[in-house]
């Protein structure tokens, strides 16, 4: 499931570089308190934790200093893919994310 997150929040920060999702609709949308709330009580992946945390601040960032927003979505981007590698098992072959467990 982390690594779920980690991907799909790779594609909104390429969506907000982008400028196809504005930074408020990705914070009401993924980048939000709910999402935090929920990896902290999973005891997620720290690196994962930090990027959603640093993605929960771009509207504020795009509102306060934008022309800090494309370093703010770099960093957070970094920082997920940190959290993929921190994440990566050795063996993906068969894994399905999308699946209801047992």
């Amino acid at each position: 499931m982390q690594r779920l997150v980690a991907v799909t929040a790779l594609g909104m920060c390429r969506a907000l570089a982008t400028g196809a999702i504005s930074p408020a609709a990705a914070c009401h949308r993924l980048f939000g308190p709910a999402l935090l709330t929920r990896l902290n009580q999973m005891n997620a992946c720290p690196s994962l934790r930090h990027a959603i945390h640093m993605a929960t601040e771009l509207e504020d960032v795009a509102d306060l200093i934008p022309d800090k927003l494309a370093s703010a979505i770099a960093d957070v981007e970094a920082e997920l893919l940190k959290a993929l590698a921190d994440l990566a098992p050795s063996d993906l072959a068969g894994e399905k994310w999308l699946v209801r467990a047992p």
